[in-house]
């Protein structure tokens, strides 16, 4: 069968999130407001809410911490927090050494400036955020990442990041540790060309959010309504109600809204149709593997990242995405780990009731030998799942009002905060905040970069269906 071109890949449809996606590890037990809604869906709302993960939440905590007055709806397709924040690595990482010379390239010194800095303040603001609402669930560990980089062209020019990085942000230095591969090996037992050492974090985010929701159902429940297992399938805008003129329609009925955010990330395009290219879906693969006692509780202090090129085979349609992501929990040594290495149009996909199982072996390959471990026996499989990440033809982040050539609509009361291109913990917290306070018309020019924001430069080029495609063909 001829796999589909990766124009068709990239701009079909998202749709919905299916609603029998694989089980993830995350999501167990799950939180007692999982499946809550109302007996019957409101019939207006002056803010909808599209999506339940941490952009969402950050949206809504923002509002009502700023706006005593709106009523506000959240919106999830399916069960509370049960798409990428309940799917993802659990890492509180920033790309910021890795990506420092791509991002000057394409948004000089201030652009890229704007963006570490913005990444590092999201990171402090979610160990903020833990301690707020006291959510000792959700794990929070203080740990040293490891960025290990497999092959010598990837650690140089990850060395020749970190110096201009340094050069041009100078309250950065020392942030990095630069490990020779005799260093990698001698003291951390990490093959490869060299690696790196950062202040890092790991947590259950899963957790972290639906504690938040929770208080907050509790503390605004006279102008809060939480509506799980209702996809918003359309929206229309009806001109001849400027109160609350769009409509979104819903299995259980319809729901009037004065504005609406959209916080679904890799799902935006399908109410966005605009979006559909620029925007695009990508699932990733997860597993959590039990080593026994073969292999010593590093969870406390450690995670670890494994680099190297991104691969896109045209004729076979392989592609390995460059990365491997991996944290260890304090409590039971068991491993998470993540990373793509497939068929193109197997990531390229909006469904995550599938996990290839050839995704999930390589996985379990993988690991093992990344960590030094050669005995014969394979570690035991605890689970494994998929889930949809969203990512842009530029690489970065999208917020703020959707433009018509967006939505198709009339209206200027849609927004969006989306495509966090597989760093989430390290910008949604901060793009919901500044997507609320757009909402509300408060400036958020002092520490929004403007790289992320919506603006028709960035519509003409780089956020288009072709940028998207000549980013992968460049892997080629």
């Amino acid at each position: 069968m001829q796999t589909p071109s990766l124009k068709s890949l990239l701009t079909q449809d998202p749709g919905v999130p299916n609603p029998n996606p694989t089980s993830s590890y995350w999501q167990t037990p799950p939180h007692s407001l999982s499946d809550t809604q109302s007996p019957s869906l409101p019939g207006r709302t002056d803010i909808a809410i599209i999506g339940s993960g941490i952009t969402g939440l950050s949206v809504l905590l923002t509002l009502l911490d700023e706006h005593p007055d709106l009523n506000i709806t959240v919106l999830e397709a399916r069960a509370l927090c049960s798409g990428a924040t309940g799917r993802n690595g659990g890492q509180l990482a920033a790309n910021a050494g890795e990506e420092y010379l791509h991002l000057v390239e394409g948004f000089g010194r201030q652009g890229a400036g704007e963006i570490v800095r913005f990444t590092f303040e999201n990171l402090r603001r979610m160990r903020e955020l833990v301690r707020r609402f006291a959510v000792e669930e959700s794990e929070v560990q203080e740990v040293t990442k490891v960025r290990v980089f497999l092959e010598e062209g990837g650690f140089e020019r990850f060395k020749e990041g970190v110096e201009a990085l340094e050069r041009d942000l100078p309250d950065f230095k020392e942030v990095y540790t630069v490990l020779d591969r005799e260093v990698l090996k001698r003291e951390y037992d990490l093959d490869g060309a060299g690696g790196a050492l950062l202040p890092a974090g790991t947590i259950w985010p899963y957790r972290l959010v639906t504690k938040i929701f929770g208080c907050l159902l509790e503390r605004y429940a006279h102008r809060l309504n939480i509506e799980t297992h209702t996809p918003v399938t359309s929206i229309a805008f009806d001109v001849t109600n400027p109160s609350h003129p769009y409509i979104l329609h819903t299995p259980r009925g319809n729901l009037r809204a004065t504005q609406i955010a959209h916080c679904t990330n890799g799902h935006v395009g399908h109410l966005l149709p605009g979006l559909r290219g620029p925007i695009y879906p990508f699932k990733g693969t997860m597993t959590v593997q039990d080593a026994g006692s073969t292999m010593s509780n590093r969870g406390g202090d450690t995670s670890w990242g494994f680099h190297y090129p991104v691969i896109y085979e045209k004729q076979s349609g392989r592609y390995a995405a460059g990365l491997y992501y991996l944290m260890q929990n304090t409590k039971t040594g068991l491993f998470f780990f993540g990373g793509e290495d497939t068929q193109i149009d197997h990531c390229l996909s909006a469904d995550d009731s599938l996990v290839k199982e050839g995704s999930v072996k390589h996985l379990q390959e993988k690991l093992p030998h990344f960590l030094g471990y050669d005995g014969p026996e394979q570690w035991t499989l605890a689970s494994g799942w998929s889930g949809i990440m969203g990512f842009s033809a530029d690489g970065l982040p999208v917020v703020g009002r959707a433009e018509a050539s967006m939505t198709g609509r009339h209206g200027e009361g849609e927004y969006l905060a989306a495509a966090f291109n597989g760093y989430g913990m390290a910008n949604c917290l901060l793009a919901g905040e500044a997507l609320a306070k757009i909402m509300i018309g408060k400036d958020v020019g002092t520490w929004l970069p403007k790289a992320y924001r919506i603006h028709e430069t960035r519509l003409k080029e780089p956020l288009t269906v072709g940028h998207a495609i000549e980013s992968f063909e460049k892997d080629a």
